[in-house]
């Protein structure tokens, strides 16, 4: 049974890993295929072409995975719970929610299988079926929960960093600010910047600018909804001081000084939190690296005498 899901999981492993490689390699096609229209080139290496049949892979995947998960009957709240996960992960398409779907179904299909074809050979006949059958169910429902693991925990790493580059994005704005940029152009000149090393950040700024220049919103409408996206504390904490600071006619500047140095104080305070925890979390990898040696060391001449006196009186 062990064995059994171990090589369901390995299996899965493989799959994302060459996703993973798909999407790596349609990235790279495409900025090729820029430098090459930039320099004025249009030959086509065997790296676009090997790109090409990626991204047809890629696309005979999702149609499979779409088809699948119609096969799923999940409510619109259950699917607006992925969507919003994959949203905080970094996942804005429309059909990432189905994808998903798709696979939690292919992975339960998947548990059936492994419970037919190996399950089975522990009981001949029809009661032989119904082990590998109830098996592969109970692989396949663990499976299952596995695509929306990975989901969360990509979110809850993407928001982690988001929370950690924020007090950095608030001293170019600042600088941008001082320069006698207005609000909103501080904010693009500050998402062109963070472009480079901060792209997630950008991206969630720039649904911002967008929604205040495009949109018409107003400033702290457009902050709310990217902190209602990430459900993050700092961007409400952004955006309440940016309507404060507008409401009132303080320096914006000013507000944001002391907010990113409030944010840098409460980050260091989670780290020292996290290293606080730590000598706790290796208390049991400690016991069980020591306490197997400490036994033979202590109990091992007492157990080689008894074993002696018991060969002696036999």
């Amino acid at each position: 049974m062990i064995l059994t899901i171990v090589a369901a999981a390995a299996a899965l492993t493989v799959a994302l890993v060459a996703y993973r490689t798909i999407v790596v390699l349609l990235d790279r096609s495409r900025l090729l295929r820029r430098v090459q229209m930039a320099g004025g080139k249009t030959s086509v290496s065997v790296e676009s072409r090997l790109a090409d049949s990626a991204a047809g892979l890629r696309g005979v995947t999702e149609r499979i995975l779409t088809a699948l998960a119609s096969f799923m009957p999940l409510g619109q709240d259950d699917r607006q719970k992925i969507a919003t996960a994959l949203g905080r992960a970094g996942f804005r398409s429309s059909d990432a929610a189905t994808i998903v779907v798709g696979v939690k179904v292919a992975c339960l299909l998947g548990g059936l299988m492994i419970g037919a074809i190996f399950l089975r050979g522990f009981q001949p006949g029809m009661l032989g079926m119904l082990i590998g059958v109830g098996g592969g169910f109970l692989i396949g429902v663990i499976l299952n929960l596995i695509p929306e693991m990975v989901v969360a925990q990509l979110a809850k790493r993407r928001i982690w960093q988001l929370h950690a580059a924020l007090p950095d994005a608030l001293d170019l704005l600042i600088v941008c600010l001082e320069a006698g940029l207005t609000f909103e152009r501080a904010l693009r000149r500050t998402i062109n910047d963070l472009k480079t090393f901060q792209p997630s950040l950008a991206n969630e700024l720039g649904q911002a600018s967008v929604d205040m220049n495009v949109h018409g919103r107003s400033r702290e409408e457009a902050l709310g909804r990217v902190a209602a996206r990430l459900d993050s504390q700092d961007f409400r904490d952004l955006a309440t001081t940016v309507a404060q600071s507008e409401r009132h006619g303080t320096p914006t500047a000013d507000s944001l000084r002391k907010l990113g140095q409030s944010l840098r104080v409460e980050t260091i305070a989670r780290t020292q939190a996290k290293m606080a925890r730590l000598p706790t979390f290796l208390i049991l990898p400690a016991i069980a690296g020591l306490l197997p040696g400490i036994m033979i060391i202590v109990g091992g001449p007492s157990i080689m005498q008894l074993l002696d006196q018991l060969a002696s009186l036999r």
